[in-house]
């Protein structure tokens, strides 16, 4: 005998264990991602002021996607088993039924109808929440893994893909919070209260009134289980299929979360130590160069492609814009060309050009300082020459007094060339490592990086030299580097010399151009530390004070500069840094 109140099994055991995974994750990664986008808001401060940090926060938000990629693996296995073993119908593909059932609610809601229309073991409601899931975790796992993965994504792709990424990552996640708290509380918890995720089962009232066409084939035993033997058949087919299909995921799932460490190790706070030493001042120690010299003074004229604007884009720009597609940098042609967007420079027309259309947005990962942007604007808007009229005067004075002269040495000269433009990829962490002389002469797996004496022979001459590398040396850094190979490669120079740090120097005058464009590409205005502006460096972001003045030791970014960043100052830059945070941190 049954009545309303007779129970009917809805969902397993096993099935309410991957909804309850699915939405913990689910609840854990909306918190920890929408933080991390609206980090400015004092609610995402306080929740990550809860969590210990930015940092617990990242690995917080890592650990429940990779739960959740797992969940979705076993989500396949169970819906084959459902299909192969039990021979249980597709329930969840769209059919017709659905269509006319979407038609039958409009028509009800508008009071055309007098009852909602009978649906199946899955409303046409809960359809469109589960595929609009299946469509969110795809998007959230391709953006996902080029959000984590960032050098493999700027190897194969356009350097624009990371922050397009970041934008469509934290789009689709507001998109599904939103959705879950407008479509999914509503339908379950407001408009009916349903247990049957708690419980597993669903009284036969309920049945009959949200679920009327399932509870029809129930009663007429439609889908009965297969007997033993069938099922024992069954899944001899159902094993191989599904172990050989779930280890290719999972070590999928291995290789996302492994591929590379930059986007996903955490710098570890400074040991407190003396991380400042007093630079000592000594009295300049100076040379005579000659009875007579002869200086070539470069007497200004108009400002061209070949003199100044070129040096603008290579090689921070040309990396990415260079002969790999799309906008093209490395040479004036080609910028004048520009690309999909359109020209990249209209002679005579800056605000038409999009180049600097590009860079007066503010908002691309590498962009020219306000300077560099105005003399590029004026040597648009004044006809955008190729070549310079400039002339040059040379004259003779009979006697010069200059500083020592000191040949080029890697400690000196030559580690700057690479720091930090080429050491964010070419750093610690496998390869080729140019963070420092012993590794750069050892050079990788094709071969020594500097071969004293041998420039020909050195694998980093060769690679600059082919001209396919994304980042290259500037023709004068590329001779003088093959110079100082075929000089023997010294690493120090036996020559005393100081560096001269003035505790008078202010973010204005000097300390603002550390940051900019190498570091502000990425800590600009989109969230987290920003290095575009006084304030917002010394209050800095989830780790704590950027600039503590008097206090370099507890400033975040000394702390993140004597790391493993993958951008770092060169010593004498984070020298003066120090120094001048030690004395005060001046603005102005």
């Amino acid at each position: 005998m049954t009545t309303a109140k007779t129970m009917i099994e809805r969902f397993s055991w096993s099935s309410r264990m991957e909804h309850w995974v699915q939405m913990i994750s689910f609840v854990a990664l909306a918190i920890t991602g929408l933080v991390q986008r609206y980090d400015g808001a004092w609610i995402s401060e306080k929740l990550i002021s809860g969590m210990s940090g930015i940092e617990v926060v990242r690995d917080i938000h890592r650990v429940f996607a990779t739960a959740m990629m797992v969940a979705v693996v076993y989500h396949f296995g169970a819906a084959l088993y459902r299909k192969i073993v039990l021979d249980r119908p597709r329930v969840m593909i769209p059919s017709k039924a659905d269509a006319t059932a979407v038609r039958g609610s409009l028509k009800y809601l508008a009071g055309r109808a007098d009852a909602p229309p009978p649906q199946g073991r899955f409303s046409w409601e809960e359809k469109v929440e589960y595929w609009a899931f299946v469509w969110g975790t795809v998007v959230m796992v391709i953006s996902g893994f080029l959000l984590w993965n960032p050098i493999a994504t700027t190897n194969i792709f356009p350097g624009e893909w990371v922050p397009t990424a970041k934008v469509i990552h934290s789009g689709e996640a507001t998109l599904a919070v939103l959705a879950i708290i407008v479509w999914h509380i509503y339908h379950v918890h407001i408009a009916h209260f349903n247990t049957s995720m708690f419980t597993g089962k669903m009284s036969r009232h309920e049945m009959e009134e949200f679920h009327p066409l399932e509870l029809a084939s129930i009663d007429a035993n439609e889908y009965p289980t297969p007997p033993l033997e069938e099922r024992r058949r069954r899944m001899r087919r159902f094993v191989p299929v599904y172990s050989f299909m779930s280890i290719v995921l999972l070590f999928g799932i291995y290789l996302f979360v492994s591929f590379e460490e930059t986007a996903i190790a955490t710098i570890k706070p400074a040991e407190q130590v003396e991380v400042f030493v007093p630079v000592e001042t000594l009295p300049p120690t100076s040379t005579t160069i000659g009875p007579a010299t002869t200086t070539t003074t470069v007497v200004p004229g108009e400002v061209s492609w070949d003199g100044v604007v070129a040096a603008f884009f290579s090689p921070s720009c040309t990396g990415c814009h260079g002969t790999s597609g799309g906008l093209d940098l490395a040479s004036y042609e080609a910028a004048l060309a520009g690309g999909d967007s359109g020209p990249g420079i209209v002679p005579g027309n800056s605000t038409e050009s999009v180049i600097a259309q590009v860079m007066a947005s503010g908002s691309h990962p590498g962009l020219l300082s306000d300077e560099d942007l105005a003399t590029f604007t004026a040597w648009i808007d004044a006809g955008a020459a190729e070549s310079s009229d400039a002339t040059t005067d040379t004259t003779t004075t009979t006697s010069t007094t200059s500083t020592t002269v000191v040949s080029a040495t890697w400690d000196g000269v030559v580690a700057a060339f690479f720091t930090p433009s080429c050491t964010g990829c070419h750093g610690t962490m496998g390869g080729l490592d140019l963070s420092s002389y012993d590794a750069a002469v050892a050079g990788g797996v094709s071969g020594a990086g500097i071969v004293p004496g041998n420039s020909a022979e050195s694998v980093i001459t060769q690679k600059m030299a082919a001209g396919d590398h994304p980042g290259l040396l500037s023709d004068e850094d590329l001779a003088t580097f093959i110079a100082w190979i075929d000089d023997g490669a010294a690493e120090s120079s036996d020559t005393t010399s100081t560096t001269v740090v003035s505790a008078g120097d202010t973010w204005d005058g000097i300390v603002a151009g550390f940051f900019t464009p190498t570091c502000t590409g990425c800590h600009g205005t989109s969230g987290g530390l920003d290095l575009s502006s006084y304030e917002a460096a010394v209050a800095g972001g989830g780790s704590g004070p950027g600039i503590v003045p008097g206090d370099p030791g507890a400033s975040m970014i000394v702390r993140t500069m004597a790391g493993s960043h993958p951008g770092l100052l060169s010593d004498e830059d984070l020298a003066a840094l120090i120094t001048w945070i030690e004395a005060g941190a001046a603005e102005n």
